[in-house]
């Protein structure tokens, strides 16, 4: 009988971890009455761990957890500050760790019952899984039988067909974009990996975050806004296996199947998403930053900051 050692991959070059102080500064214009507002919270995972965590606010404030992907949600009643404007800050101290998996298709094992990933196997807005999407798929991964094989045929698909480019993609992460205009930003790219992954019987789903890049010569700190995001697989026998098919299409590198560069941090994860406790509106799309309401209502007149600088 032969056992599968499974090890760290060789092209999976491990690195000391690093840290981060990232400031999320949320500003809610003026208005009558308090804004019930909720922000993704920066969660631990298996690559990323909080050392340290302060929210300052105008008013009460609680830590929850949505239900169907388990987002850590800050819910916070604002109570307007002088000059108007409502403010909420989180500070956070981010260990950011490196990726080392086990990327040995020996460990990799047929996913069994697929009943406990229905949600990141079924089709969702804008991504699609139907004949199409499954004929595709099926086409890519030939007579191929090995998941984690499958899953490197279909990320070897997406970085050939897709150019990035964010002057032209669909604003709202679709899978049909993605196919018919071989152009799209991280979400068009990743919503093709999570179609095609689910088509033959892979779960995926979206992971969204940043990528904090270095500040320029001369600054200690560096502000952005906007949102990065990648994708992650599960295989039975290795877990949640995360990869980033935008990076390699706009910058080349090839090295991010099993890989995440060490900038980039997670705030969620998921689509279509219902927050805690539940907002009057529709789902949101995705969770990258705060969402307001105000009377029920969307309140879309909110600003955010996000400062960060890299630490030790």
């Amino acid at each position: 009988m032969t056992i599968a050692v499974c090890l760290p991959h060789a092209s999976q070059r491990v690195t000391a971890p690093l840290r981060y102080r990232i400031e999320d500064r949320i500003l809610v214009a003026a208005i009558e009455g308090r804004v019930s507002l909720w922000a993704p919270v920066i969660p631990e995972t298996p690559f990323q761990r909080i050392v340290d965590f302060e929210v300052v606010g105008s008013g009460p404030s609680r830590i929850l957890r949505e239900r169907e992907f388990g987002n850590a949600i800050l819910h916070a009643l604002l109570i307007p500050e002088s000059g108007g404007k409502q403010v909420l800050r989180l500070r956070y101290e981010i260990e950011r760790l490196p990726v080392p998996l086990m990327l040995d298709p020996a460990c990799a094992k047929p996913l069994g019952d697929p009943a406990a990933f229905a949600r990141h196997l079924a089709a969702e807005r804008f991504v699609v899984v139907d004949e199409a999407t499954r004929s595709l798929a099926n086409e890519i991964i030939g007579s191929e039988a090995n998941p984690l094989t499958q899953a490197r045929r279909i990320y070897d698909y997406v970085t050939g067909k897709m150019t990035y480019d964010a002057a032209q993609q669909s604003w709202t992460g679709s899978s049909v974009h993605a196919l018919t205009c071989s152009v799209g930003n991280c979400n068009d790219i990743h919503a093709l990996f999570i179609s095609l992954a689910r088509s033959i019987g892979i779960p995926a789903r979206l992971v969204l975050g940043q990528a904090l890049e270095p500040p320029p010569p001369g600054q200690d700190v560096c502000e952005l806004c906007g949102y990065h995001c990648w994708a992650e697989f599960f295989c039975r026998g290795i877990g949640w296996i995360p990869v980033d098919a935008s990076c390699a299409c706009k910058y080349g590198k090839h090295a991010l199947f099993g890989g995440l560069e060490m900038n980039h941090i997670a705030w969620s994860v998921g689509r279509d998403i219902r927050l805690e406790p539940a907002q009057q509106g529709e789902p949101l799309l995705f969770f990258a930053g705060p969402y307001a309401e105000v009377d029920g209502r969307a309140h879309t007149n909110v600003a955010r900051h996000i400062g960060f600088e890299q630490i030790g």
